[in-house]
């Protein structure tokens, strides 16, 4: 049987919590993500929003209120919140995404509505399934297409919940990207030159590299959605 909980000072580098002078803490359910990139909706509860002090607090909202992750309910206090997913409140008219920060840190920043109904997810994979092209998305999920021009490292925006294609950002020159690994971690960049297996990155103030794996594509001249703080 799966563990419900792990030692905080083995949890994730990118988890804000307190380590030291409480020994536990809630540990996600297995999901489509890296653990480094997910979050239980508990602690998105506790910790970023703090609208509960306990697990016991915690579990009575999920009960007793709607909360959504990509316009679903939640019905687990060990549901994963994956980098980039959104959660809200309609209750409360609240809505927010995972995003990580420049000091690698995952955190809950406040969208629009308009922007709540949407998701941008990076293509890692693909392959052929019965005369069709199954496209492996960066949050663990497969995605089946009989005609398309995508290619591994692009970014698809769907719409939430019912997950459509909205719109496609191909991983080009000139394309701006969100570092989410690596020395540059939650930075914006322009991709000046992509080499074998890194890319050369600008920004206003200095051009770098970095590993290629590292960068989702969030738009062309701005980002398609608020990434940042």
């Amino acid at each position: 049987m799966a563990k419900r909980h792990l030692k905080r000072i083995n949890a994730p580098k990118t988890w804000k919590i307190q380590r030291r002078g409480m020994k536990f803490i809630t540990r996600s359910n297995p999901g489509g993500m890296a653990k480094h990139l997910t979050f239980p909706i508990s602690n998105v509860i506790k910790y970023e929003l703090k609208l509960a002090n306990s697990i016991k607090e915690v579990k009575h909202l999920i009960l007793t209120e709607d909360i959504l992750v990509n316009g679903a309910k939640v019905k687990d206090y060990r549901y994963p919140v994956c980098f980039t997913d959104v959660v809200s409140f309609p209750k409360l008219e609240k809505d927010y995404r995972l995003i990580i920060d420049t000091d690698g840190i995952l955190k809950i920043t406040p969208v629009t509505k308009e922007e709540a109904s949407m998701k941008i997810i990076k293509i890692i994979g693909k392959a052929f399934v019965k005369g069709k092209t199954q496209l492996n998305l960066m949050d663990g999920r497969n995605v089946l297409f009989e005609k398309h021009h995508y290619k591994v490292g692009d970014s698809l925006v769907i719409t939430l919940p019912d997950q459509i294609v909205k719109e496609h950002f191909a991983f080009e020159k000139g394309a701006l990207v969100l570092l989410y690994q690596g020395k540059h971690i939650g930075r914006v960049a322009k991709i000046d030159d992509i080499k074998k297996d890194s890319l050369i990155l600008k920004t206003k103030e200095e051009t770098f590299e970095t590993s290629k794996g590292y960068a989702l594509v969030i738009g062309k001249e701005h980002p398609v959605m608020k990434m940042t703080l």
